[in-house]
């Protein structure tokens, strides 16, 4: 088990609850709240699908144990109080038992306009873009990405990639904010054609940038010839 320190006490007594927040490791979407006590916990890093203490059912309950739905653990950090747990996790299906991904989900008491959380804008942008492939090409753009050549998907990657430099030349960025969006649309289009997922470019960045990847690549560029310098 890798922590960042020593963990502390999290149950003083046989009787603690903690509360746990279930966070989409992927997404950061959260998706539950439950309580766990210390043997829910051992439970838990025991087998890696995450288990609480239920209350209403006064004993140790895995999630999915009934409907296959487990949360396949990823990661768990305490707070600063040492009185909560955040979990990360992989869901294998819906959370919540009414089917929906999330607890929270449909369920907002007050939102200020503007305010929709960024993983929740790209997540629904790339429900749409999936949603696409099953329609018609002809009454879609985005099918006809999806379902047509390649070489139509490729040149909108090129021309989105080549009027994002030409606005941050001409330092508008009005202009550098709409074509960035317009790349990460077709980029997403790209993700679900190739079948690429977020969690595994965040990996692949990951990568990188941890045990010293980042600067072994900035190394390996700079020992990179430059073609417009003489030999």
């Amino acid at each position: 088990m890798n922590t960042d320190s020593a963990p502390p006490d999290l149950f003083p007594d046989g009787r603690t609850l903690v509360p746990a927040v279930v966070q989409n490791a992927s997404s950061g979407k959260v998706l539950m709240v439950g309580y766990m006590n210390r043997e829910a916990l051992d439970q838990t890093l025991g087998t890696g699908r995450v288990t609480f203490f239920s209350r209403s059912k006064n004993r140790l309950w895995t999630k999915g144990e009934s409907s296959g739905h487990f949360l396949e653990l990823q990661e768990i950090r305490w707070d600063c109080d040492a009185d909560a747990l955040l979990v990360l996790v992989r869901p294998v299906g819906p959370t919540c038992h009414t089917g929906t991904e999330s607890c929270f989900d449909g369920r907002t008491l007050f939102r200020q306009e503007g305010s929709r959380p960024s993983f929740e804008t790209l997540d629904a942008l790339a429900a749409v873009i999936r949603a696409r492939r099953e329609e018609s090409p002809e009454n879609s753009y985005v099918s006809r990405l999806l379902s047509g050549p390649r070489s139509a998907l490729l040149k909108k990657l090129v021309e989105e990639s080549g009027e994002i430099v030409a606005a941050v030349y001409e330092e508008d960025m009005a202009a550098v904010r709409s074509e960035m969006a317009d790349l990460l649309f077709h980029l997403l289009v790209t993700m679900e054609r190739t079948g690429i997922v977020w969690s595994s470019v965040m990996k692949e960045l990951e990568n990188r940038t941890g045990k010293g990847g980042l600067a072994e690549k900035m190394d390996r560029m700079k020992k990179k010839p430059n073609p417009q310098e003489s030999p």
